[in-house]
Order: structure tokens, then sequence, then C-alpha cells
């Protein structure tokens, strides 16, 4: 009997686990973000549930590099090489597959349950043609080569998304949606580098756009389930509580981008900031008022709320857990790492 892969053990391990004892399970998703860190590592260190949860993201980032490098070798280089290769934004998104399969089991989508191992598949193309793709109009000295790589593998996701959801007027128009959100996202961002935002304060939850691919697999599913006329509804979710988290990207990232001339939505309304040229001293001045701070915050907190409300309205009682994971790490982050008080 062949041995199953990483990827085909994942989802049955972590519904094991979940199934075993629920509170204890969520539990152990939360725990990261009520400390300082939010890493992958860090989540292995503060789950209590039992070493099963563990074992069942062992293997994943080894079977990951295995399929790129199987994939990139046929046209003469190996993408796990690359700098641009972000490997790191799949791991990152360990703890959403987590929850993906726990609401695929609770919707009672035992088919695609099944297939995980395939969705798995497809998040590491789709993970690696964004961030290669990302990281090339990012660059000075952009790689005609890993562009055109990045565009095979984005095309090898939504093939695998498709083959897997099935093909369908709804989802062919989910999938066109979503790139086409997510890619007006980046244009907007990049058309208007060293000029102003591409924000405006009235309007946070644009901030959640950039993660407009990176839902398609809960759209598609909605879609599964006969629920598409709700799609307006939970994109609107995912824009507010994705806008979230954002906001705290913005302020991690704040040097780097200020660096590349990104003006993000936390620099909104700061009258020096085409007045100094380093980067440094500028998002230092931006920590330093804490005004800004809490404005911010508060901003993010009240995104929050909104989408809290639709989801009672949608009575979906599981993916209330996802935004509760994230109000926790915003919570934290702007009390630890921000100094909040």
């Amino acid at each position: 009997m062949e041995q199953k892969t990483a990827f085909e053990k994942f989802a049955p391990t972590i519904l094991q686990v979940y199934h075993r004892d629920k509170e204890a399970f969520w539990a152990a998703v939360m725990a990261p973000f009520l400390a300082n860190q939010v890493s992958f590592l860090s989540w292995l260190q503060h789950i209590k549930v039992d070493i099963a949860l563990i074992s069942a993201f062992k293997g994943l980032d080894d079977q990951a590099k295995k399929l790129l490098r199987d994939f990139s070798t046929p046209l003469g280089f190996d993408v796990t090489k690359w700098n641009s290769n972000r490997l790191q934004y799949f791991k990152d998104a360990y703890p959403v597959f987590a929850f993906l399969a726990v609401w695929m089991d609770e919707e009672g989508l035992d088919e695609l349950v099944d297939k995980f191992g395939e969705i798995l598949q497809a998040g590491v193309f789709a993970v690696a043609g964004y961030g290669i793709l990302d990281a090339n109009v990012d660059s000075d000295t952009p790689s005609p080569v890993e562009i055109l790589t990045a565009q095979i593998l984005i095309a090898e996701y939504e093939t695998m998304a498709l083959r897997i959801f099935g093909v369908s007027k709804a989802n062919l128009e989910i999938m066109q949606r979503m790139r086409t959100l997510f890619l007006e996202a980046e244009i907007k961002e990049k058309s208007m580098r060293g000029k102003a935002s591409p924000y405006r304060l009235n309007n946070p939850k644009d901030l959640g756009s950039k993660g407009a691919n990176s839902v398609t697999p809960f759209m598609l599913s909605l879609e599964r389930l006969g629920k598409a006329s709700l799609i307006d509804d939970y994109w609107e979710v995912f824009l507010l509580f994705g806008a979230a988290i954002q906001m705290i990207d913005d302020w991690n990232d704040l040097e780097g981008d200020l660096a590349n001339g990104h003006y993000s939505y936390v620099t909104l309304g700061f009258d020096k900031l085409h007045q100094l040229n380093d980067p440094k001293k500028t998002a230092q001045l931006l920590r330093e008022d804490k005004k800004r701070i809490r404005d911010t915050y508060t901003c993010s907190k009240e995104m929050i709320a909104q989408s809290r409300v639709i989801l009672k309205r949608l009575n979906d009682p599981y993916l209330v857990r996802l935004v509760d994971v994230t109000e926790a790490r915003l919570d934290s982050f702007f009390q630890k790492e921000m100094k909040m008080m």
C-alpha cells in the first residue's frame, strides 16, 4: 500500500485533533496571537493540544519544495533556489489551511476534505507564483525568466483549483474576480509609488483587496455549497478583517515600504512625508505619533466589528473563529509591539 504524503495526511490529522477537543484546538490556534510573535514557530511553541497537531505540519515544507523542484526542473532551473520564491508565505498560511480544513468539515464538504492534499498543492503553486511575481515587480532589476515562470505557476494553480472545485460559470467568474481584485490593488499601489498613497482615510477596507487571491478556496467552496449568491457578503467579510491584518503588516513593513516609495495607509495625513528623505527617520516619527497608532487600531477594530455583524446575519459560527484569531492578533500587536496602552 502506497504511503500517504504529508499533504494527504494533513486534513485527516487536523480533523482528528479537532474533533477530540474542539475548544482546546481553538485555544492552540489562538495562542501565538496572544504572544509577542505570530510566526509558525511561535505557534508550535504554544500548542497545548497534543503532538498529533504538530505532526500534521511535519513534512509540508519538504513536500512543497519537492513539488516546485519537480515542476521547474523541466524548464531548466530550480525555483526553490530563487530568492524571490518566498516559501515562508506558505508556512505562514499553515494555521489558515488548518482552519479551512475544519470549515470544510463542518460545512459537510467531505469530497473537498478528501481532496485537501490537492488543495495544498494548488496553494503551493499560488504562493510561489504570486510571491515571485510580487518580488520582481518590486525589484529594480526584475528578471524576465522569473516573471514568466510566475505566470506558469499561477496558471497551474488556477487549473488545479478548477479541477478540484469544478469548472462552472460561477467558479470561472469567482477565479477571474479574485484575480482581478488582487491585480488591480497591486497595479494601483505600484502606479502610485513615490507619488502618493493609493489609499484614502475614509475607505480603509481597500487594504483587504491585496488578499483577494488567498480567499479563493473559500469562495469556490461557497459555490459548491449552493451559496454563490452570498459571495458578495462573504467577500465583504474577508475584505474587512483582511484589511485589519494588512494594517498590522503596514506598521511592520513601514521602513521597507517607505524605502520603496510605497506610502501605506498608516502614513496618510503625515505632512512631512515628502520632506524627509530618510525612511528610518520618517518611520520613527510615525511610530512616535500615539494618536496615529490609536486611530489605526480603532479603525481596525471597527472593521472587525463590521465583519462580525455580517457573519451573524449569515449565521456562520465557524468563520467567526477566524475573525476571533484576527482580533486577538490585532490586540496583541498594538499592545505589545506598538506599546499602545
